[in-house]
């Protein structure tokens, strides 16, 4: 009965862990979204202040 016992604690462990690995999301590696484009400035125009 012991035997059976520490067998099923192992296979909870092990397949718990293994659900977990799986479990995780997988960060999104998007380069266009990461990047942010910025407007050319033109010769002479101050840049825009925003009041809030």
């Amino acid at each position: 009965m012991k035997k059976l016992m520490t067998l099923m604690l192992g296979l909870s462990l092990a397949l718990g862990s293994v659900a977990v690995a799986f479990g995780q999301d997988t960060p999104k590696k998007d380069e266009g979204t990461t990047k942010k484009k910025k407007g050319k400035k033109k010769k002479g125009e101050e840049p825009k202040k925003d009041f809030r």
